[in-house]
């Protein structure tokens, strides 16, 4: 079998269309992704997709940008600003699991710190299943043991009352006790309402509930980690412009746009050709294995200007393309929620009071707008056990003099 790797920004589209390519990504990750949406292929995708894009709509993330996050993230940042310092993506983690969970549709009993710090565990457990086809570890079975056993806790201390509680609720529907409307506005909602016409087993709910708890949280810590460190850099190199985040309120976004752009989750794509399937200048066999190097194609100097591998707040898009590349991906495994991490990309004259601006640019506003700063005292840290980007530890502290920077 042949791989063919894709890295200009025509033909990554192009393949990305193609409906006999197979998503081959996670093949590695079969313990808990085998069934996640992202995984599956035509008429299954299509169907499942269909039927989690119903909570995917403008109404509902504004509403978790309006009313949602800002209680979050002011509980979640105050025992940090009083400490002074923090590593962010424990910060990061604890304000994207507070979103994502009550998003995903489970249910938080306590919704104490210790739950979150417990669900906060597990969630590193699971966060090793996406990465497993990158491990530099020539064994992964021990990460594949602790992958099942943190699966079995989830489901033993959150999940199965979260389901049980929304198949009741349904069928309080069907009896007419209560009104359709006052349903929960959730995935698993979602996914209990389609079980008839999905047949998804128990199982196979439980670990697409975990997918979508691990693409909310665990997705988005690595692209606010990322944005960050590419601020931290550039307002280092430019004396001043930090300052715009406090006049300018689209400048946060910006800057998320454009460290997405560089640092895409999934540097590349994968499939699995299911029939020979014209690449452009060349033909994939049944059986060959096709790269789409996303992170390559986001850097092309034609599209995106002068030093494209630049971290440039700045940059003008590409005429009908988005600031941030293909690194959401395009076309049938695009990113569902892709508006409630990033946002949309604001019209000329736009108003901010209406604009939806994603759940990632408002936490990076709101740690800048707390003075967040570089640990003196402590380096970030590189995960070196994969071959993705994706940072161990990233100590910062909080210095309000650092607003004024």
């Amino acid at each position: 079998m042949t791989t063919h790797e894709i890295s200009d920004f025509a033909g990554c589209i192009h393949a990305l269309k193609q409906a006999d390519l197979r998503q081959s990504l996670y093949d590695e990750a079969e313990i808990l992704m085998a069934r996640a949406v992202v995984n599956l292929h035509g008429a299954d995708h299509r169907a499942r997709r269909e039927v989690e894009a119903t909570v995917f709509r403008k109404d509902i993330f504004l509403h978790y940008e309006k009313v949602v996050l800002p209680k979050v993230l002011e509980e979640t940042l105050a025992p940090f600003l009083i400490e002074g310092r923090g590593d962010l993506k424990d910060i990061g983690y604890r304000i994207l699991l507070n979103l994502t969970v009550d998003f995903t549709g489970i249910d938080r009993p306590l919704r104490s710190a210790e739950e979150t710090t417990r669900l906060l565990a597990m969630m590193r457990e699971f966060s090793l299943a996406p990465t497993l086809g990158q491990s530099r570890l020539e064994d992964t079975g021990p990460l594949k043991a602790r992958i099942a056993a943190a699966i079995a806790e989830f489901d033993g201390a959150f999940f199965a009352a979260s389901l049980q509680r929304r198949q009741q609720a349904l069928a309080d529907v069907e009896a007419g006790r209560i009104a359709r409307e006052d349903l929960p506005r959730d995935v698993l909602m979602a996914l209990v309402q389609a079980n008839a016409a999905l047949g998804m087993p128990r199982e196979e709910v439980l670990k697409e509930t975990i997918y979508f708890l691990m693409a909310g949280a665990h997705t988005s810590i690595n692209t606010l980690t990322h944005v960050v460190d590419d601020m931290l850099a550039w307002f280092a190199a430019h004396p001043g412009q930090r300052e715009r985040l406090d006049r300018e309120p689209f400048f946060a976004q910006a800057c998320v746009f454009e460290s997405l752009r560089l640092n895409p989750s999934s540097p590349v794509a994968k499939r699995l050709a299911l029939c020979p399937v014209n690449l452009g200048e060349a033909e994939a066999a049944p059986g060959d294995t096709v790269i789409v190097n996303l992170q390559a194609a986001n850097r092309n100097e034609g599209l995106f200007g002068e030093a494209p591998e630049a971290f440039n707040p700045d940059r003008p898009a590409p005429a009908g393309q988005l600031p941030y590349g293909l690194s959401m991906g395009f076309g049938a495994h695009a990113c569902l929620g892709r508006n409630l991490a990033v946002g949309v990309v604001a019209r000329p004259g736009a108003n901010p009071a209406q604009h939806q601006f994603g759940t990632v640019p408002l936490i990076v506003a709101a740690l800048f707008g707390a003075g967040l700063a570089s640990d003196p005292e402590s380096a970030p840290q590189k995960d070196e056990t994969v071959t993705r980007s994706i940072w161990k530890a990233y100590p910062v502290v909080f210095n309000m003099k650092a607003r004024a920077a």
